[in-house]
């Protein structure tokens, strides 16, 4: 967890507690967004507790918390930018101050690019206050709500990666990045990796294409950003038919049709879930030793066409 702010860009506590009450609560599943913050700023929820909840899916892309706090009912929802502020009519800023979305819009816009630049996924939070005696909500409920403000989070590579990408190389094994992450969150992270100048396609682009097209283009992409879950185990089927052999890394429940598509599957195991099993970073050094120490397989190294 990189910071909490306000619509302006400045550090709000409001909106840390509000990311906070919505984190803590959540019972869906487990996810490393929810846990960072959780661990970023705790506060004291002996006056609050929880009434209902919207879970998260990859089709709304956000979490949505019904919550009593301090007497108040209040719908707190997190996720996605633009599906955040796809359910809010006003921005409410620091002060209180109410102002319609659209006026405000172009502004958030901006600071959300100045903010993926730097490599920063951002999410967007929201809330609305509901009569205090309702005590349960719908998807129709996430309507006309009032968005506060940020949550960045940062996850630099780690300090081998670029080493171990080119032992990739050296074995001509090509690395493609799939992301769901937003177009300059990915450029960005690729240019820290040493990837810069790679080849893009978007989820959107990806969508308005035949699946012929796509396995006409899929070789010759290097990054696939905003990319949706379904559409992972589409690039890895494009690249299968162009003639490549496919290994797939993912650790998500989004990942699991991709996983099963490719040739090769490595999956990121660690504790709690198996607590028999090495963390994930030893079963990734395990699974790179195997795969090196056969010289990566030809058809891993090269499109078999």
């Amino acid at each position: 967890m990189h910071a909490a702010t306000d619509a302006r860009g400045a550090a709000s506590d409001r909106v840390a507690r509000y990311a906070f009450l919505n984190a803590a609560f959540e019972t869906g599943f487990n996810n490393p967004i929810d846990a960072a913050l959780r661990q970023f700023k705790t506060f004291d929820l002996s006056a609050s507790r929880k009434l209902d909840e919207i879970p998260y899916d990859f089709y709304r892309k956000r979490l949505s918390m019904l919550v009593a706090d301090a007497g108040q009912h209040l719908l707190i929802s997190k996720g996605a930018l633009h599906n955040i502020l796809d359910v809010c009519g006003h921005i409410e800023h620091a002060d209180g101050e109410l102002a319609e979305l659209e006026q405000a819009k172009p502004a958030i816009l901006e600071r959300y690019k100045s903010y993926s630049e730097q490599g920063l996924r951002t999410l967007g939070l929201a809330y609305k206050p509901l009569a205090s005696g309702q005590s349960g909500v719908s998807g129709g409920d996430e309507s006309d709500m009032r968005f506060l403000g940020f949550l960045t989070f940062f996850d630099p590579p780690k300090a081998d990666c670029i080493a171990t990408i080119q032992q990739l190389k050296d074995l001509g094994v090509t690395l493609k990045i799939i992301t769901g992450d937003n177009r300059l969150v990915a450029e960005t992270v690729s240019q820290q990796l040493g990837l810069g100048g790679s080849k893009i396609l978007t989820g959107p682009e990806i969508a308005r294409i035949s699946d012929q097209a796509l396995t006409q283009q899929a070789g010759g992409i290097d990054l696939f950003a905003e990319v949706e879950p379904n559409q992972k185990e589409r690039i890895i089927m494009a690249l299968k038919k162009a003639g490549f052999v496919v290994g797939y890394m993912g650790d998500g429940i989004n990942d699991v049709s991709a996983l099963h598509a490719a040739d090769v599957a490595f999956r990121w195991i660690a504790p709690p879930m198996w607590r028999k099993m090495p963390p994930k970073s030893y079963c990734w050094k395990k699974a790179y030793r195997y795969w090196s120490a056969a010289s990566a397989p030809a058809g891993l190294r090269s499109p078999t066409r």
